[in-house]
């Protein structure tokens, strides 16, 4: 069984912290956005699961970046932002009924957006959120688990999972000039669109299918070419936030 955890959207996602100097989301939007989201987990057979909002923590929809799941192991994580920390908790009890846990200490910091896992390997961006400490803890973890690891440095934008998606079990999407595309050998590249530099945000389902950003058709078209059943979702709300499609939920299959 394949479940979703998701977080409820906080009347306060308009305090969300937008690292480009952007407009704030409008709430009522983002909510409505939000349920499509969800909506479209469900119709491709995700069991739901859902932790309430928290009207303190802006951010807390942006469940993503509070753990990560390396294959039998909750890595619960401690996230750049300062401000953003008390939205572990709740996130990280939910995971220690289901899974073995472990945390990432201080001085490490980690957020699941810079966390990418491709078959057996997992990558995880080294940024301005996820420290080299972070990043060691991670690595004996997916040590652990038996998986291979591979650090990536990332430029110009807030994540790993900004510039790098998955869409496939050996495809990703890049924006280029962003990473060392090297690191990322043996995968097939397909570069977003120049004219929709970091527009595009993806997430693959489990019935096959690949959410894609609205406002990206051309890099969803490429896909498209490729053989990728795509579906389109409107997050503008989301993007504001320097959110994307991953961000919103943790996949796991039970």
């Amino acid at each position: 069984m394949s479940t979703a955890l998701i977080r409820g959207m906080p009347s306060t996602f308009d305090r969300a912290i937008v690292s480009h100097g952007g407009r704030p989301p409008d709430v009522a939007l983002a909510r409505d956005q939000h349920r499509a989201y969800r909506d479209q987990l469900a119709a491709a057979g995700y069991t739901i699961e859902t932790i309430p909002a928290d009207e303190s923590c802006p951010d807390c929809v942006f469940i993503e970046d509070t753990a990560v799941i390396v294959g039998e192991l909750a890595v619960i994580s401690r996230p750049g932002a300062p401000e953003r920390e008390p939205e572990v908790g709740p996130v990280s009890a939910f995971l220690r009924d289901r899974f073995t846990t472990t945390t990432i200490e201080a001085p490490g910091t980690l957020d699941g957006g810079d966390v990418m896992m491709l078959g057996e390997t997992v990558y995880v961006g080294a940024s301005k959120r996820t420290n080299s400490d972070g990043i060691r803890q991670l690595s004996a973890a997916a040590a652990r688990q038996g998986r291979s690891f591979v650090v990536v440095p990332v430029s110009g934008v807030l994540h790993l999972k900004s510039a790098v998606l998955p869409v496939a079990d050996e495809t990703v999407v890049v924006t280029p000039g962003t990473v060392d595309e090297s690191l990322f050998a043996g995968l097939r590249i397909v570069h977003e669109s120049e004219h929709e530099r970091l527009a595009f945000s993806a997430l693959p389902l489990a019935d096959g299918r690949v959410l894609t950003t609205a406002g990206a058709p051309e890099t969803a078209s490429l896909l498209e070419r490729i053989g990728l059943v795509v579906t389109p979702l409107d997050v503008s709300e989301i993007l504001a936030a320097d959110g994307g499609l991953t961000c919103m939920s943790i996949l796991y299959d039970d």
